[in-house]
């Protein structure tokens, strides 16, 4: 723990806080191999009875032989720098992935008048137009709705993986070196570049929202068209 330099003036002696007179390595790892975080693990000691000086003790050593390769099972191998970036270019692909979708949905499709030439083809061939637009909306609907959903996915699983790793460097942030530096920048880039794919989902599901109601009128109004027709004929 960090002293802070005091004043020539004596400080009253504080009376050491009362514990359970052990330390709590053995604790201390096994919550950790749980996934449990460091305030959460120190919370939970605290309700077991043991003392600060206790618990500080604890989480040093349980450092310490993380540090040194004591025990493998308190402290995980902090990820390297390639699979950081093999991370980063899957993100990267969703993200054009994303950017695509969007223009595809930028406007609304126009679905044009049928001609004379195509109306009397439609009474001839007795043919569903109607059917054969909605089939169509429906279809489009359905690969939006699916690729939404893998987006999703991508983007709440690299959300989880992000977390997990955060909550391993924070045991080691202590004692990071050059190359620690480095992955936890990585780590900050990623979090910009989550808060970013965010913003760009926000975006398709108001593009996708209002472009729905364009189509739809569009149907509509073949549909009466149709309708029209019938009843001239």
């Amino acid at each position: 723990m960090i002293k802070f330099l005091s004043s020539n003036k004596k400080q009253p002696e504080k009376a050491p806080s009362l514990g359970r007179g052990s330390i709590p390595s053995e604790k201390i790892k096994t919550l950790s191999g749980r996934g449990f975080s460091e305030p959460e693990i120190i919370d939970v000691l605290r309700k077991e009875g043991y003392s600060s000086e206790e618990i500080d003790a604890g989480l040093t050593q349980a450092l310490k032989l993380g540090v040194t390769g004591g025990d493998q099972s308190f402290v995980s191998k902090p990820p390297t720098l390639q699979e950081l970036q093999m991370q980063q270019d899957q993100f990267t692909q969703g993200q054009n992935e994303m950017t695509n979708m969007m223009q595809e949905t930028q406007f609304a499709p126009q679905i044009p008048e049928p001609s004379m030439q195509f109306q009397q083809n439609y009474y001839q061939d007795d043919y569903n137009t109607e059917e054969l637009v909605e089939s169509i909306v429906q279809e489009r609907m359905g690969e939006l709705d699916t690729k939404l959903n893998e987006f999703r996915a991508k983007y709440n699983n690299m959300e989880r993986k992000m977390m997990d790793l955060h909550n391993q460097l924070s045991v080691v942030s202590k004692g990071r070196n050059e190359a620690e530096n480095t992955i936890l920048n990585k780590i900050d880039s990623f979090g910009s570049t989550l808060g970013e794919m965010n913003a760009r989902l926000s975006s398709l599901e108001k593009a996708f929202k209002e472009a729905l109601p364009a189509l739809i009128e569009s149907v509509r109004s073949l549909t009466d068209l149709v309708a029209r027709f019938k009843r001239e004929t």
